[in-house]
């Protein structure tokens, strides 16, 4: 059956699923006396349907109970605290800081956006974190719902959505941006993100790593990794958008993550990000079905393996390096808890640093050292003297805070929490631990003795052996960097194509089949190319570095013009490939932008002239224009397609709108240009392009 056939069959399947669930939708309306509406957020009485969290009671007796014995906060501030918990999040967004669009974008969003919020009086205005570098990051106190629901803010909504499918900005919790702006992240280090789903801070990680724009292939890395297979392609989609070639992410277990070897030893940290699995009452804001399920037990049953991941994680780690803990949780027993118990199990080898004014305009609460437990039964203990005999098993003494004397040791009070109440955000918790020596690698005596596993740097990963429940577990296809053979016959022909500098590490392309036939080749960095290749048998990779070419549909496929350079690789393209690049002008740009295909004949006469010193093969062009912005210069590179008469410009609906702000379009243009390429896409979708037509 031919590829059309398959399709057909897709496009059936997907039909009769989508009938089924109509069906099936229509029919639970009408048991529930309602009309099928189709389209429409109403139902037959035409009230707008309610947000699913508005019935649920934002009280808990045991939670407020526990926090307020604590004294979590000060009993004059227990009131404004309870009432913030209770009030939706607000939005807030940060734009990606390591991109030269970044103030450009910034300039938007101020001149378009904010200021037509100026007048309102039923919108406050916009607030900038005043804590995060460079004013980047704003809040709007409006939550997602009133953010939806205000015509004055549709436009900024639109906008956000735009720029976050483009990367340009990022929507991500204030307290969440904390935890890697206290790792005083550079180009050169090495990094791990122990759970890194969902990804906000693995990609936040990844603009530090990239903050020299200059240089798109720093030295550094980032390893992010998670326990949950699905979780991991959340995670791969979250950073695809900033077009690292030095990031890979992984599917372990983080409190048995294997060593990765590297070079002549096993990799050593420079920073590890450990921000672990919890309860998540300080999610309560943006959470609000957590008010009826909140009971202690969550965080007993979380506790251990959170000292587990973290114990992993100092081991990982190098001396001098620093690992921040954290956690979305208020409770004591998932952060200050399991830092005491770090502490004192790596005794002398690593230390808390204190992070209070770090991060100068935020407002922050000492860690604690006196905290309470209280178990289902509502009774609290205040040491494990007092547990009963019948609940020794649930409440343990590691749950406690240590004596006195170790207390002062161990400064405690270096941590800090986020509370709602202080700046209008959720509640956090952060700690930052600095390892002084090698030492710190092996657990001690106890801590073996406590574990039911082996220790961890004794794991080691294989895929024949490994224990995955088969729905967590997908093969995947290996990583095949090119050889030698490779880089002169097949990359030779593409390089001269091109105009490749000579200086291209061309042995750090790899496909996930055979080079000669893969559709995709991607780049990675040296670094991640040597660990690949070292724990190729050990470590279950998932996805990594950025794709330079996709192959296209031309009838020769063995052609060097079949291989279309790809957007997510400009960064790379622009320092390295020299041939096949046109200057565009302003009146081009927006006339490629504003079409599928642009005839040669329409384009300005600077580049037709261009276009006679560029071969007249087909394939891709890179096209690049300086936009100037009030006093700042954005460039603008994009690859376009070289047809035999036309070009086509392969850039997102998300960044030609982009590029059409910066050029001053107004946004009821855009939404025209945009809707009319969407019909005229659908309707070439399954037809072959003549301009990609093999000649």
């Amino acid at each position: 059956m031919g590829r059309r056939g398959h399709k057909k069959q897709k496009a059936f399947r997907r039909a009769k699923v989508d009938a089924i669930r109509k069906a099936r939708t229509e029919k639970q309306q009408g048991q529930d006396g309602q009309t099928p509406v189709d389209g429409d957020d109403t139902v037959s009485n035409d009230r707008p349907r309610t947000n699913q969290y508005e019935d649920i009671v934002k009280e808990n007796a045991l939670l407020e109970k526990y926090y307020k014995t604590m004294n979590l906060v000060p009993d004059d501030e227990w009131d404004a605290f309870l009432a913030a918990l209770k009030e939706p999040l607000p939005v807030t967004f940060r734009v990606t800081g390591f991109r030269s669009h970044a103030f450009a974008v910034m300039h938007l969003i101020r001149e378009r956006y904010f200021q037509a919020l100026e007048s309102s009086t039923a919108i406050e205005k916009p607030k900038e974190l005043v804590w995060y570098p460079g004013g980047l990051a704003w809040q709007l106190n409006l939550s997602r719902n009133q953010l939806r629901s205000f015509p004055e803010l549709q436009r900024l909504k639109e906008f956000l959505y735009e720029q976050t499918e483009h990367g340009n900005i990022s929507r991500q919790e204030a307290v969440s941006m904390i935890p890697p702006l206290v790792l005083d992240i550079q180009p050169h280090h090495k990094i791990l993100d122990m759970c890194a789903a969902p990804g906000s801070k693995t990609a936040q990680i990844i603009e530090c790593l990239h903050r020299d724009e200059s240089n798109p292939i720093p030295s550094g890395f980032v390893i992010a990794n998670d326990v949950d297979n699905k979780r991991c392609y959340t995670l791969v989609h979250q950073v695809k958008r900033l077009e690292s070639p030095c990031f890979a992410i992984i599917n372990h277990d983080a409190s048995n993550l294997p060593n990765l070897r590297f070079q002549d030893g096993n990799i050593s940290f420079d920073r590890i990000l450990c921000d672990v699995p919890c309860s998540g009452d300080g999610t309560l804001r943006k959470n609000p079905d957590l008010w009826k399920k909140w009971n202690p037990g969550h965080a007993f049953s979380l506790q251990s393996i959170q000292l587990r991941i973290a114990t992993r994680g100092i081991q990982l780690l190098a001396p001098g390096g620093l690992m921040v803990y954290s956690t979305c949780s208020m409770n004591p027993i998932e952060n200050e808890c399991v830092v005491a118990q770090l502490l004192q199990t790596f005794e002398g080898h690593i230390s808390l640093v204190d992070i209070g004014d770090k991060l100068p305009g935020l407002k922050t609460k000492a860690g604690l050292t006196k905290w309470c437990v209280i178990a289902k039964n509502h009774e609290v203990y205040h040491s494990f003297a007092e547990v009963p005999a019948n609940m020794q098993s649930l409440v343990r003494p590691c749950m406690f805070p240590p004596s006195d004397d170790i207390l002062e040791r161990l400064n405690l009070e270096r941590c800090i929490r986020l509370l709602p109440h202080h700046q209008n955000t959720g509640a956090f918790f952060v700690a930052l631990f600095r390892k002084h020596d090698k030492a710190a690698d092996t657990p001690s005596a106890a801590q073996e003795e406590s574990s039911q596993k082996r220790p961890a740097e004794e794991m080691t990963f294989n895929e024949e052996t490994a224990n995955f429940k088969r729905a967590r577990y997908h093969r995947e296809n290996p990583f095949i960097f090119f050889d030698e053979k490779d880089i002169s016959g097949f990359w030779q022909e593409i390089s001269e194509f091109f105009g490749v500098d000579p200086s291209f590490p061309a042995d750090q392309l790899m496909t996930r089949i055979a080079a000669d036939s893969g559709r995709n080749i991607y780049f990675v960095s040296d670094s991640l190319k040597q660990i690949v290749t070292s724990n190729k048998d050990r470590i279950k990779f998932i996805n990594m570095g950025v794709r330079l070419f996709v192959r296209t549909d031309l009838r020769n496929d063995k052609d060097k013009r079949s291989l279309r350079l790809c957007q997510e690789g400009i960064a790379i393209i622009n320092k390295y490939f020299s041939k096949r690049r046109i200057e565009i002008e302003e009146s081009d740009l927006l006339l490629l932008l504003a079409h599928t295909h642009t005839q040669f004949a329409a384009l300005s006469q600077s580049v037709q002239k261009q276009l006679e010193n560029i071969s007249s093969d087909l394939g891709s062009v890179i096209c690049s224009y300086l936009v100037k912005l009030h006093d700042l210069e954005v460039p603008v590179v994009f690859v376009s397609w070289r047809g035999r008469n036309s070009f086509r410009p392969f850039v997102s609906h998300s960044s030609r709108k982009f590029y059409f702000s910066l050029c001053n379009v107004d946004q009821a243009t855009i939404n025209t240009i945009i809707e009319k390429l969407t019909i005229d896409e659908k309707s070439n979708n399954n037809n072959i392009k003549k301009d990609e037509d093999a000649s």
